[in-house]
């Protein structure tokens, strides 16, 4: 059943590809249907599977978005092939298979990213970074094969490929150090909104899930997860700052994906580190926050193709009343607010960072300690951005109306899932906890409860509260003021630039803030890139002017050290 599944997925996937050289329309209805398939296939599979059920729904939204908004050919054949490169990795049962799917990824996409705007250099750029990421995975397969002698995912004896391949992982995912260069922000900023959707719901989650499989074969590695832990957190915490202060519609969505990405990585990190009901836990807390990112930003990437302009302070928006409230319910769940699924995986998030901060070791138990201070923070710009997103592009400036009939469904089925998400919590205890259901860990395994309130107990109880200050106070009468520019009297408009400039000036010694700069890149991290390109230039120039100076014996020195250094690497 199960392998009819599969080829009926890879036969409706070939098929909508071959078709988009017809008909636009028959190659978007092909993919939705085989997106669907996959989505069913996905369900047959679960918890493992959720991969695929997540990727499934997301596609067939966006094929169905694709269906009724856009009409060219060849970013449909691209949009069909970069699914079917996403299905084989996800699918795949040996290397060979999970590299063909992922170069085919990138490849389309990269094709993708060039068409829209005829502009290569984002396109050739996010090739770059693709390819450096297949050179780390080909190592770290590589050297698994030489473990196993077999091409097929199997068990392995040392923690080495894992690592190797999570560093290629890690730069699909654009997390820290790459989030500096911004090569994920710029390419999916100037890619078609239904294909920064596929890019950023699914693309990069084939990230975690590398990671995650590579995990399952591998004994486990303590190092290994205290840094995918720490870079996880570091990565959410500037992602979520880059994300307040950008003002590109499409840019600070993807400095979004980017901190999300490190919180995913900062519970990968943490199934390398606990064991038991614990790892238990942070199961349910990668997979709850796989789902709520992934359908949050796919409606999120799709609202802006109905909105013109690339500024959210000059931005423009077609909207609907229903389209509205399904952006609202998307941006409440990826600001991690409850009692949105997306505050379900944020809550569980923290509340595994501080469960590990009193059953690790000691000395070890300080990083989910940091880490959890910093995703925290992460959190808190994140909401502050989102709400800036929502306001520029859903309240003010309205161009005209159009029903967002995929918006609307997006916001019902993250409604959807927040519900499913109480009901397959692995974790019921009959401990006394203020809130029943997704009862803290820390109550089932220490007979005390951990912070007191449990997302259940917010679903139920902030109704009632927002109904009592509705009857005790009315509905208030909205006042609207002049802008305050500083006295000067021009009555300019409160724009979403100046919104996130507070930011922007305390933290200037980090941020570019030059008048009338949109940039967000932090010059510390790029003042020390120079200092490192520059010693290394200057050590390459004494290196080659004083044993490269054309002596045959230094050359054959060098050669030789090379090839011994190559050999030990190698075996």
């Amino acid at each position: 059943m199960i392998a009819d599944l599969v080829l009926l997925v890879y036969a409706l996937s070939i098929l909508s590809l071959a078709g988009s050289f017809l008909s636009n329309r028959i190659s978007l209805i092909l993919l939705a249907l085989a997106s669907g398939v996959f989505a069913i296939y996905g369900a047959t599979n679960l918890p493992s599977g959720i991969f695929s059920l997540v990727a499934g729904i997301v596609w067939t939204l966006v094929s169905m978005y694709s269906l009724v908004h856009y009409n060219n050919k060849w970013l449909t054949m691209i949009l069909s092939g970069t699914v079917l490169g996403i299905i084989a990795v996800l699918t795949s049962s040996n290397y060979v298979e999970f590299l063909a799917g992922w170069e085919t990824m990138t490849l389309f996409s990269f094709g993708g990213i060039g068409l829209y705007k005829k502009d290569w250099r984002p396109a050739l750029t996010f090739l770059a970074f693709g390819e450096l990421s297949t050179a780390l995975l080909i190592s770290g397969f590589a050297l698994a094969y030489s473990m196993t002698g077999s091409l097929s995912f199997e068990d392995l004896s040392s923690p080495l490929p894992l690592i190797i391949t999570s560093m290629g992982f890690i730069v699909k995912m654009g997390i820290f150090p790459f989030l500096v260069v911004e090569w994920l922000p710029i390419a999916h900023g100037n890619a078609r909104s239904d294909l920064s959707a596929i890019l950023s719901a699914t693309m990069t989650m084939t990230g975690i899930y590398g990671i995650f499989k590579m995990e399952t074969l591998s004994p486990v590695s303590m190092y290994l997860g205290i840094f995918l832990l720490l870079i996880g957190a570091f990565s959410n915490l500037f992602g979520a700052l880059y994300f307040y202060v950008s003002d590109h519609v499409k840019g600070l969505l993807a400095f979004s994906t980017i901190e999300n990405n490190g919180s995913m990585l900062a519970l990968l990190g943490s199934l390398e580190l606990v064991y038991g009901n614990l790892r238990e836990f942070v199961m349910f807390s990668l997979l709850t926050y796989l789902i709520a990112h992934s359908l949050a930003k796919t409606g999120l990437f799709l609202s802006t193709g109905y909105i013109e302009g690339e500024s959210l302070t000059t931005a423009k928006a077609f909207r609907h009343g229903l389209s509205v409230l399904g952006t609202v319910l998307m941006t409440m769940s990826m600001s991690g607010l409850l009692p949105t699924i997306g505050g379900i995986a944020t809550w569980s998030l923290l509340e595994s960072m501080f469960m590990e901060a009193i059953t690790l070791p000691h000395l070890i138990n300080i990083v989910p300690v940091i880490a959890g201070i910093m995703i925290g923070m992460g959190e808190g710009f994140a909401t502050g951005a989102l709400a800036r997103f929502t306001s520029y592009t859903q309240l003010t400036r309205q161009k005209g109306k159009r029903y967002g009939i995929i918006l609307t469904v997006s916001g019902i089925l993250l409604l959807v899932t927040m519900g499913l998400a109480y009901l397959l919590s692995p974790f019921n205890t009959n401990v006394s906890q203020l809130g029943v259901g997704l009862n803290s860990l820390i109550s089932s395994q220490y007979q005390r409860a951990f912070g007191g309130i449990s997302p259940l107990y917010v679903l139920i109880v902030w109704p009632i509260i927002a109904l009592v200050i509705y009857l005790s106070l009315g509905r208030r009468k909205i006042r609207v003021v002049d802008t305050w520019d500083n006295g000067s009297g021009q009555g300019f408009r409160y724009t979403s630039f100046g919104m996130a400039n507070n930011l922007r000036l305390m933290l200037r010694a980090l941020l570019r803030t030059k008048t009338g700069s949109l940039e967000t890149s932090a010059d510390i991290f790029w003042q020390a890139m120079l200092v490192l390109v520059r010693s290394y230039t200057k050590f390459s120039r004494l290196f080659s002017r004083s044993f490269m100076n054309s002596s045959i014996t230094w050359y054959m020195i060098y050669m030789i050290v090379a090839i011994i250094l190559i050999m030990v690497i190698t075996l």
